[in-house]
């Protein structure tokens, strides 16, 4: 017994790539369209969001951008890894992050991370208020807080106790540690 199907002959062989580009265009507009509107609903403009603020200094020479993360990543020396993170949509970050291959006590050890600190807050002085939280470490005008893993210190300079954030840690042989300020 027989249909009366009509024989399935492609009488437009391009009609299915014709619809698939379109389908792709499509996507790509509705994709592209609701990007835009993420970043129109971001209070801080996603476009000014680069790496510019890194380029030109010469001891961050080397470092590779994660433009999606905004975050610089550079091998300071054989033990020694710094990542540099400045963004944010609908809050405004910037952090940088030391990281060393060993255990480090922080009593012992206190004067070399804090020059580090101070070093890297120094070449970024357009971001960070480098001479305010050189002062403020170089006088003392700091307190410590121990919890479990982490160590927290606090700028008691009133300029800038309540934008950094200083946070420390050595666990697994892995030392960390950040300053960091956030906007919101």
């Amino acid at each position: 017994m027989l249909f009366g199907c009509e024989k399935n002959e492609n009488k437009n062989p391009n009609k299915h790539s014709v619809l698939k580009t379109e389908a792709v265009k499509q996507t790509k507009v509705e994709a592209e369209s609701k990007v835009s509107k993420i970043i129109e609903d971001c209070i801080f403009d996603q476009a000014t969001q680069t790496d510019d603020f890194l380029k030109g200094i010469k001891e961050l020479e080397g470092y590779t951008w994660d433009d999606e993360a905004k975050t610089a990543e550079i091998i300071l020396n054989d033990h020694w890894f710094l990542s540099i993170t400045r963004g944010g949509c609908d809050s405004f970050s910037m952090s940088m992050d030391f990281l060393y291959d060993r255990a480090l006590n922080f009593d012992e050890n206190k004067e070399m991370i804090f020059n580090q600190i101070i070093w890297g807050t120094n070449l970024l002085n357009n971001e960070f208020n480098s001479d305010l939280i050189k002062e403020t470490i170089v006088e003392g005008k700091i307190t410590i807080t121990k919890e479990e893993d982490f160590i927290y210190v606090h700028f008691m300079n009133p300029e800038i106790y309540e934008l950094y954030n200083f946070k420390f840690s050595s666990i697994n042989e892995v030392t960390n540690f950040n300053i960091s300020y956030h906007i919101d």
